[in-house]
This record gives structure tokens, C-alpha cells and sequence, in this order.
């Protein structure tokens, strides 16, 4: 009995080192196989695309104007236009954080020596329109050719406050009458001379998403110089081309 057990252990201890042989043989092999191995079991998800190239951005803006406030208030909305232009539906948590730039492009003798330029953060707020985003568990989806639209509304006042309402040149607008002032003093209403501005925007959409970028886009706008109210009613600006009010002024 002790002779078949040691001879039982020999050929185990031999079958044991053929097999570590074997295993050294072939470990590079395993190695290689390996990483193929883990790749297989992920075929069903979607090939992962840098998320800057998924969209394509754009800018728009439109100027708002509220007559019956006193003193009257002017300001820009800057709209901020994201399509997917990815194939399949986007769909994941929403980030929704970036920032704005707003540069007035007035010549420096005419705009005086101020920084012409206002910042600020672009955040969930600013949400305008999106089909697919629901504020109850922050995820986002969006169809492709789809967009989400962010607006940022400008007071036309830069990063030290300095209000662009006190900068520009105005034309006198002889056929409507206003309130000056607030002791109701009568007035012709004033049209600011048509001002350019370039924007952009950076902004992350999803939370394991990247950065999309606006590139710089310039446009137009003119706005009504505050008074407190029109005597009798008035030619109102056409909030996507303000300036054609200006035909109106001398």
C-alpha cells in the first residue's frame, strides 16, 4: 500500500509540472485572448463616440422690449441652439453647466475706455426647450436631428456694470410721443444706432459627455432709450429686427 501511494504521487507531482509547463507555453496566448474575451460580452452597446463631435451648435438672438414697465426696460435674449447629430437617441444624465460670452464690437473711441464684454454661467436655468428632459430624475434625451435650446437674457450691462443703454448714439423717433421722465414731462422717444456684438458659449450637456463648443457668431440688435411710458401708441420694434425701426427716426 505505501509503495502504490508514493508511485500514485510521483505521477501527480509529474502530471502537475507538464501542466504548469503547458500553462507557460500558452500564458501569452491567454493574455492576448483576454482583452477579446471582454470585448464580446459588450457587443450589444453602441459604439462610443467622442460626445464633442455629437452635436452641432448654433446662435440666435431676439430683442425684448416692455413698454408698459416704468421706466420702460430693454434686453437681448441670446438663444443657444444644440442638434443631435448623432443617429441614434441620446440619453443620459443631464450636466447642463457652461459659460457665455457676450463682446459689444464698438470701435474703442466709441465706446470709451470700459471692458466691453460680459461672462456668465450657463446652468440648468436656462433651459428653454427640450422634449426629452425630465426634471424629476435630471436625464435627458434627445432624438436625433433633435435640439435643446438655452436662453441667456443680456441686460446690456458688461462684467463692471457699465449699462450699453448710456454708451450708444440715439436717433429721435419725431412720431411718438412719450413720458420723459417720471414726473410724466412730454418727449419723443429715442432709438439706439445699430450695434454689433459676437457670442460664445461653452457648454456640457450630459455628465459623462464633453464640452461643445459655439463658435464665435456675430449679430445686430438696437433697443428704446428708458422713458415712462407712451402718450398714445407707438410703432413697436419687431423683436427679431429691431433696427428696422430706426426707418422711423431722425
Amino acid at each position: 500500500m505505501f509503495i502504490g501511494a508514493v508511485l500514485m504521487y510521483k505521477i501527480a507531482l509529474f502530471l502537475s509540472f507538464r501542466l504548469s509547463l503547458v500553462m507557460k507555453k500558452y500564458i501569452h496566448l491567454f493574455i492576448l485572448i483576454l482583452p477579446l474575451l471582454f470585448t464580446a460580452c459588450d457587443e450589444e452597446l453602441p459604439p462610443q463616440n467622442n460626445p464633442e463631435n455629437l452635436f452641432i451648435s448654433s446662435a440666435a438672438s431676439q430683442y425684448q422690449y416692455v413698454s408698459d414697465s416704468k421706466p420702460t426696460q430693454s434686453s437681448i435674449d441670446v438663444f443657444i441652439v444644440y442638434k443631435n447629430l448623432y443617429d441614434e437617441t441620446l440619453d443620459d444624465f443631464a450636466s447642463m453647466k457652461g459659460t457665455i460670452k457676450i463682446e459689444w464690437l464698438a470701435l474703442p473711441e466709441e465706446r470709451g475706455a470700459f471692458n466691453p464684454v460680459r461672462t456668465d454661467q450657463l446652468t440648468i436655468d436656462n433651459l428653454f426647450h427640450a422634449n426629452g428632459y425630465s426634471f424629476s430624475t435630471n436625464r435627458l434625451a434627445i432624438d436625433p436631428n433633435d435640439s435643446i435650446v438655452l436662453r441667456y437674457r443680456w441686460n446690456l450691462k458688461t462684467d463692471d456694470s457699465t449699462s450699453l443703454l448710456w454708451q450708444v448714439k440715439y436717433s429721435t423717433d419725431h412720431d411718438c410721443m412719450v413720458n420723459a421722465n417720471a414726473q410724466n414731462d412730454p418727449g419723443f422717444r429715442y432709438v439706439s444706432a445699430k450695434q454689433q456684438f459676437r457670442v460664445t458659449a461653452s457648454f456640457t450637456i450630459y455628465q459623462r459627455g464633453g464640452v461643445v463648443v459655439t463658435s464665435p457668431q456675430q449679430f445686430s440688435s438696437c433697443w428704446i432709450a428708458p422713458h415712462y411710458g407712451e402718450r398714445s401708441p407707438c410703432n413697436q420694434p419687431n423683436p427679431f429686427n429691431p433696427c428696422s425701426i430706426i426707418s422711423t427716426a431722425q
